[in-house]
């Protein structure tokens, strides 16, 4: 920012006097330090975020120099504005301390296109504190990113206040737990049929046990298909699987679908219904139809509604394509297999010619000359003007 100076300080949570400048001298950074220290005690508004951050790597079990890395970022903002978070598994496996670096650049990336100008980040690594040459290139690109703010302050924490951001990381590469150092057990996949590491293996409330990666794809499936709440894929077993379960291993965007899908599974047994038009489906609210066809619409009967999509009349009582000159309980007492325009269209028919069905071969009966009793080829005894069977 033109004419501003930037405010980039890094600060020990346990000893306040002791931190140093990332990018200010001495005698500069002194000047700004009551300043810095004052912002961040601030309550924060829609410019400001408290940022934490976390990088994991995990290695592989036969190899050390590949693996995988995850980030995780959590931004708090003021109160009542949800909060910014970022996920990421990393195209390349790299050092833990290289994948905290990327999860404070890409913090901070984020925060820039949320237009925030104040970033109080906080971090569990000593790395971030310590001069190291092999990471100053990372750290000058930090320094690019920050020097865009009007205050960036850095502070060291217990693990314990990066909980989350560290959640949002293994989720992100599928590790459900760490296990106890040293141990790389590999357990049986049951989808894939692979061998994982123990920390991948998600164990469901039923027992059942499969990898991350193939829970994952299994559960968007799901929701893709609509198929909620999701039973385990363990053929036979009749076990839900828990939203809480499901949070364990599914990336807060897959999270967020689920939800969805189960919001919208449980409103199908209340008043909304889907528009019965194969290309069009959308779900919807009869009553907010019914207000909006009220000004527009010179149908009066009240069950039935424009599509607010396709724009077609619907049945909202009967949940199909709307049924003109035929009741919702006539419509109901016909037999699914005659329930279609052309079927409708021949009892609309039927009703005005005064022809009747033969209970028995359901062939339409037309009286031209004679008595009303009639009798089917199949011997079914009938009188033309009533509904009673002989």
């Amino acid at each position: 920012m033109e004419n501003q100076a930037v405010h980039v300080n890094i600060v020990r949570e346990e000893d306040d006097e002791d931190f140093c400048s990332c990018c200010e001298d001495e005698e500069v950074w002194k000047e700004t330090e009551e300043l810095v220290k004052e912002e961040s005690k601030e309550d924060l508004d829609e410019f400001s975020v408290k940022m934490f951050f976390k990088g994991i790597s995990i290695s592989d079990v036969e190899d050390s120099g590949s693996g995988i890395s995850g980030i995780g970022v959590v931004m708090e903002r003021s109160a009542n504005v949800p909060v910014i978070q970022v996920q990421k598994k990393l195209d390349l496996y790299v050092e833990e301390s290289v994948a905290e670096y990327l999860a404070l650049m890409d913090g901070l990336v984020e925060a820039a296109q949320n237009n925030i100008r104040r970033v109080y980040a906080f971090t569990d690594s000593e790395l971030l504190f310590d001069q190291i040459p092999l990471l100053m290139a990372l750290r000058e690109r930090i320094l690019e990113h920050a020097s865009n703010l009007e205050a960036f302050d850095l502070k060291l924490v217990p693990s314990i206040d990066l909980e989350q951001p560290l959640q949002l990381a293994k989720v992100a590469i599928g590790v459900v737990s760490f296990p106890s150092q040293g141990d790389k057990s590999l357990e049986n996949c049951f989808i894939c049929r692979d061998d994982k590491q123990s920390l991948m293996m998600i164990t469901m409330k039923c027992s059942h046990k499969f990898c991350s990666n193939c829970m994952r794809t299994y559960a968007d499936g799901k929701v893709q298909s609509s198929q909620v709440p999701i039973k385990c894929p363990q053929m036979g077993c009749k076990y839900y699987i828990s939203t809480a379960e499901c949070r364990s291993f599914l990336p807060v965007t897959s999270f967020e679908s689920l939800e969805r899908a189960l919001a919208e599974a449980n409103v199908l047994h209340s008043d909304r219904i889907y528009c019965p038009y194969s290309n069009c489906s959308v779900l919807l609210d009869p009553r907010e139809c019914l207000s909006t066809r009220a000004s527009s619409s010179s149908q009066s009967d009240t069950s039935c509604v424009d599509c607010p999509v396709c724009h077609r009349l619907i049945c909202c009582v009967c949940g199909v394509p709307w049924h003109s000159s035929m009741r919702c309980e006539d419509y109901q007492n016909l037999p699914l297999e005659e329930r279609d325009a052309a079927d409708i269209t021949l009892h609309r028919l039927a009703q005005n010619q005064r022809w009747k069905r033969c209970q028995q071969c359901r062939r339409m009966i037309e009286l031209t000359q004679g008595c009303y009793h009639m009798t089917c080829r199949y011997g079914t005894f009938f009188l033309l003007f009533s509904e009673i069977l002989f």
